[in-house]
């Protein structure tokens, strides 16, 4: 499956409930909190779901997006987009929880070849 098929899924299970998480409790702004939300997950795509994912699975790949979105989310903080700590836990319990249990192993499944009826 392309990147144009994939990355919206990837969008709607990761950046829009971090989106919300920010804007709502955590009272960013929603600009800030969209491209906040799109850099994550942009981030966590290239990295966790293109490189790391392939490799080693999902246990390493979910855990390594949940870190990517901690320490995201946490620089994010001294450069003033303050979300406040329990939103930052909060949000990137949601990414783990959502790549976790829906999106690695739809992005799993979606790149195995499909066998052609004989």
């Amino acid at each position: 499956m392309g990147h144009f098929k994939v990355l919206p899924v990837k969008i709607l299970l990761n950046g829009l409930p971090l989106l919300l998480i920010l804007a709502l409790p955590g009272g960013v702004s929603w600009v800030p909190a969209a491209v906040l939300a799109l850099t994550v997950t942009m981030v966590s795509y290239i990295v966790g779901d293109l490189v790391i994912l392939p490799e080693t699975g999902n246990f390493t790949a979910t855990v390594t997006d949940g870190g990517l979105a901690l320490f995201i989310l946490w620089v994010s903080r001294y450069l003033g987009v303050d979300a406040g700590f329990f939103n930052i836990i909060l949000g990137t319990v949601a990414l783990v929880v959502a790549e976790g249990l829906v999106y690695h192993p739809f992005l799993e499944k979606s790149r195995r070849p499909r066998k052609k009826p004989a």
